[in-house]
């Protein structure tokens, strides 16, 4: 509420500018100035001099109207914003691909809501080229994505780095020959564990074979190119999908290889059905991060959001 609106208020309510004065403690001619401003702003009178009491113009009991009004919206929000502030209230929107959302932000949450049950979280699953669209029209408050390149208009925080494998269905004979680089259960759940790449010959063996890729939109299909671009290899693609889990179940029912992250048995369970081995190419080390538009007001949720994520995967 204005100074103008304040006085007008004071001044209807004691019915006389010399009461009003009093209670503002200010001046009579300082209040009828002030006033004398509102309506000249307004464009109408706002009360009836003439009458004692002072009466309210037909302009004067809309502005009085608008007044309380304005009074109503300001304490609701000032309430929403102390429930903010204390984490009562807030709203995320958060995108990641179908990964991220079934294994990473789930971990996030289960730490946050329980402390925090009113927060409200909305979540959007789609390929990274779209989420990063979204993020800088707004549409998004944070992605949780990998990163090779920064761009100059998001800020990354990092989470951890997580490596790119090869998955093979386990009842493929070739797992004989790879037995000495296989990765155990151990290796997966301690990323700091000495992996044994597979040396070039064997690799470039393995990749001659069917592969089941994600489809060209996606961060995984730009890596998976670049390792058979390292291996100077043609990939053989049996088919392109759209998530990293299902190209994983296709490997599991043995219809083909298929490039996979760590991270997905690192916080998960680690299929019986397929074997893991690393490939020595630099694309197979990514950095996973929570992505926000550079310049973009972090909200209290927000920025608990950023701190407990990176308290989980700093640990």
């Amino acid at each position: 509420m204005t100074t103008g609106m304040r006085y007008v208020k004071m001044v209807y309510e004691q019915g006389s500018f010399t009461k009003a004065a009093e209670k503002l403690f200010i001046s009579q001619p300082s209040l009828s100035a002030m006033v004398k401003k509102t309506e000249t702003e307004l464009g109408a009178a706002i009360f009836d001099r003439s009458s004692t009491p002072l009466e309210l113009t037909e302009a004067g009991q809309a502005y009085l109207e608008y007044i309380d009004a304005t009074a109503r919206n300001e304490a609701l929000l000032n309430e929403k914003l102390w429930d903010i502030q204390n984490l009562n209230k807030g709203h995320i929107c958060i995108g990641g691909s179908n990964y991220i959302l079934s294994n990473i932000l789930p971990l996030i949450l289960q730490r946050i809501l329980p402390r925090y049950p009113d927060l409200v979280f909305e979540t959007v699953e789609t390929n990274s080229f779209l989420l990063h669209q979204m993020l800088l029209t707004g549409k998004l408050d944070f992605v949780i994505d990998s990163s090779s390149t920064e761009a100059p208009s998001l800020a990354y925080h990092d989470l951890f780095e997580e490596h790119i494998l090869l998955a093979i269905p386990a009842a493929d004979p070739i797992n004989e020959d790879l037995t000495p680089y296989r990765i155990t259960p151990q290796q997966l759940a301690d990323a700091g564990q000495e992996r044994h790449c597979l040396p070039d010959a064997l690799a470039r063996a393995t990749l001659a074979h069917p592969f089941i890729l994600l489809k060209s939109e996606n961060d995984m299909y730009q890596r998976a190119s670049a390792v058979f671009r390292h291996y100077r290899l043609q990939p053989h693609i049996l088919l392109q999908l759209d998530q990293l889990n299902t190209s994983l179940q296709y490997t599991v029912y043995g219809l083909g290889y298929s490039f996979v992250t760590d991270t997905l048995f690192r916080y998960g369970t680690h299929p019986p059905d397929i074997c893991l081995y690393a490939v020595d190419a630099p694309s197979c080390r990514r950095r996973l991060c929570i992505v926000h538009k550079k310049g973009k007001y972090i909200s209290r949720a927000g920025r608990l959001f950023i701190q407990t994520a990176q308290e989980i995967f700093s640990s």
